[in-house]
């Protein structure tokens, strides 16, 4: 986990997802490309990126298919940043699942909405845990002052979800550039 990831997850299409993903973060679409290989993805969203090399207001994000699941992920860590917008994708998608973990800056996340409100949160930032709503049911026997990036990542794959360990090996990823409206 060397480096910061973040990404949400629907049963759903990618289709979908990317349409309430625009929606919710008021962008409009400006470029799409497909790419069988992560890190082309990863290259195209910093390109694309505000944070990165793109221009004012605009974000890169990639998508991929894992079973029933899509997968929207950032290299920024916006969509783990914005709550009250995944509050809003949880309306069109139903449940969502997001998670995000920076071991640099021992920053961890996980949640859990459902049509519009948060279900479950966990955050770990500036050594402080926050912690909102009712425990999934992999966090049964676990402690919350143990929650880190390994315990975010052991909810998120608990929803069958893949790995932050690694990069993700399986495309093709469907990659979105998108500017504020």
């Amino acid at each position: 986990m060397g480096r910061a990831r973040s990404a949400i997850a629907a049963r759903t299409s990618i289709q979908v997802l990317q349409k309430a993903l625009l929606d919710a973060f008021s962008m409009k679409e400006t470029a799409q490309e497909s790419h069988d290989d992560f890190f082309d993805a990863v290259n195209f969203c910093r390109e694309n990126s505000e944070e990165f090399n793109g221009e004012d207001g605009q974000e890169g994000w990639y998508f991929w298919q894992v079973g029933e699941w899509a997968i929207a992920g950032d290299i920024s860590l916006r969509l783990c940043r914005s709550q009250d917008r995944l509050e809003v994708i949880s309306t069109s998608v139903g449940e969502l699942v997001a998670a995000g973990v920076d071991s640099s800056f021992q920053y961890a996340f996980f949640a859990r909405f459902e049509q519009g409100e948060t279900k479950r949160l966990l955050l770990l930032e500036d050594e402080e845990i926050v912690e909102e709503g009712f425990p999934i049911s992999a966090e049964r026997g676990q402690f919350i002052d143990d929650f880190d990036e390994e315990e975010a990542e052991r909810l998120w794959v608990s929803f069958e979800l893949p790995t932050f360990e690694h990069d993700p090996i399986e495309g093709p990823f469907a990659c979105v550039g998108s500017q504020s409206q």
